[in-house]
């Protein structure tokens, strides 16, 4: 009976041990460092419910979402989506600050890589440009091809002084690129003294603008001037002051732009009776754009013999002011040099004729740098006449053309002029800007390689193919073959060279 009553009170014993250690296993775990991260407690907790809070947003009441996101936020302090949401319906309420550092928030708690944009624009239009331009090149790493992202980042360093790294993000974005975006491009290229890229983008901010204003043909100005084309410099100071008058005055080239027309145009001013010298650009802008005064014929009245003395000549001759001035005078050229041998009774036995007669050529250049087209063709085509395998006559014959309009007489005198001379470089360089006007791109493309071919060590002909093929053909891998060839050709030091480089770290981080 004693062994019975023993063996009973074990039994007990061992029930009541294995029951309470069964209660102790069905206790949940719990991580003091981060309670929520429990399996018991994340399986007790169930999922925000966002849909009142986004209805509020789409309902355009972003304060009445911000208000249950905030109640949501206390309860799920490290939710992603909570965070996200709270920071957007901040934003549409035009809190940037606030939205800024939720957002901010959510990309610390794990929401996805593309909030970074997001936090970016809130950045922005809170007044922290540093921060903005320190979120989107995170951005960017992830995802380089979004275009108003990096035209985003360009006008932030632009902003900040950091002007190559603007270059190369502007240039990322540029399909994407308004007038404006367009137009710093072009200032930042011309502040390098990158003529060629400054020019492409003046020219693009124009197309690319409502209507026309007078901001990219400055651009275009300063750039001729700087380069010493002044022939397109002189034509776009008229242009602007005939569309715009006034808006080279005060400008950085209001002098230069003066005394170019002072010096190129005298004559121009004499003809029309003006003083030069202390007119404002405006004035001798609108000197030139109007019109010359003419002069009637001058008409001799009477006999054509000497009357006699007794006859009395009813109606006098008399010469306006300015035909006296186109009279030929004693100081002239042709009454000054006479050949050896020439005495009064040479003049008496035969009639005078213009003694030192320029040669046809010299007359078609002096022509063409007066502007006078016609005339320079006219003498042009004198030259050819007497030789017609004088190819520099064939080529200002192309180029007065040109400049008239007519592209297709142009395109067959240039063809003829090199026909004559087939190895020079300037003639094949006018033929290229003609067939640009003229030509369909593929045939351009196979002019220029024919001429790549024939002037293999021609930088410019190396650069203008290089471009071709990254900008219009879209073919990387040729226009990196041909830049580095340029790299090799070019002086280091020179401008091609530099814009070389440039092209290629662009192409390497596309």
């Amino acid at each position: 009976m004693l062994i019975f009553n023993s063996w009973l009170r074990m039994l007990t014993l061992g029930s009541i041990s294995v029951a309470i250690s069964g209660c102790g296993n069905q206790e949940p775990e719990v991580d003091p460092a981060n309670p929520e991260s429990s399996s018991g407690l994340a399986d007790a907790l169930p999922a925000p419910d966002l849909s009142d809070a986004i209805g509020k947003r789409i309902e355009g009441k972003p304060k009445d979402a911000v208000k249950l996101l905030r109640k949501l936020n206390e309860q799920h302090p490290n939710s992603p989506e909570i965070l996200l949401q709270l920071g957007r319906s901040l934003y549409d309420s035009q809190q940037f600050a606030l939205a800024a550092f939720r957002l901010d928030q959510a990309l610390s708690a794990g929401a996805e890589v593309g909030v970074l944009k997001e936090a970016a624009e809130a950045h922005l239009q809170s007044g922290d440009e540093q921060s903005a331009a320190t979120i989107l090149r995170k951005y960017l790493l992830s995802s380089p091809d979004d275009a108003s992202a990096s035209l985003d980042l360009g006008r932030l360093l632009a902003k900040s002084g950091d002007e190559t790294d603007a270059l190369n993000a502007l240039s990322k974005g540029s399909e994407l690129a308004e007038h404006s975006d367009c137009m710093l491009m072009a200032d930042l290229f011309y502040k390098k003294k990158l003529l060629v890229q400054a020019e492409h983008w003046y020219r693009e901010a124009a197309r690319r603008e409502q209507g026309i204003s007078v901001g990219p043909l400055l651009g275009l100005l300063r750039v001729k001037l700087f380069g010493g084309d002044l022939d397109n410099a002189e034509t776009l100071i008229l242009a602007i002051e005939k569309s715009s008058p006034g808006a080279i005055a005060e400008t950085d080239v209001e002098n230069e732009a003066s005394e170019l027309l002072r010096k190129r145009r005298f004559g121009d001013f004499i003809e029309r009776g003006v003083t030069p010298g202390n007119l404002t650009i405006t004035e001798l802008a609108a000197a030139l754009l109007s019109e010359k005064p003419t002069t009637g014929a001058v008409v001799a009245v009477g006999p054509k013999l000497a009357p006699a003395s007794s006859e009395v000549i009813e109606q006098p001759v008399s010469l306006s002011e300015a035909d006296m001035e186109e009279a030929p005078t004693l100081s002239d050229p042709e009454f000054i040099e006479t050949p050896t041998g020439f005495g009064l009774a040479d003049a008496f036995a035969a009639p005078v004729t213009e003694l030192n007669e320029l040669d046809p050529m010299e007359e078609a250049r002096a022509a063409y740098l007066n502007r006078n087209y016609p005339k320079a063709l006219n003498f042009a085509r004198q030259a050819i006449k007497q030789n017609p395998s004088n190819s520099d006559a064939w080529r200002l014959s192309s180029q007065a053309h040109f400049q008239l309009g007519e592209s297709q007489e142009a395109e067959m005198t240039i063809l003829e002029a090199i026909r004559h001379n087939p190895l020079d470089l300037e003639t094949h360089l006018d033929y290229l800007r003609i067939a640009r006007e003229t030509l369909s791109s593929s045939r351009y493309l196979a002019e220029l390689e024919k001429v790549h071919e024939l002037f293999p060590e021609s930088t410019e002909i190396i650069w203008q193919l290089a471009r071709r093929y990254h900008l219009v053909e879209r073919m990387p891998a040729t226009a990196t073959v041909l830049y580095r060839k340029l790299l090799k050709t070019a002086p280091e030091g020179s401008a091609l060279h530099h814009q070389a480089e440039m092209e290629l770290i662009k192409l390497r981080n596309p």
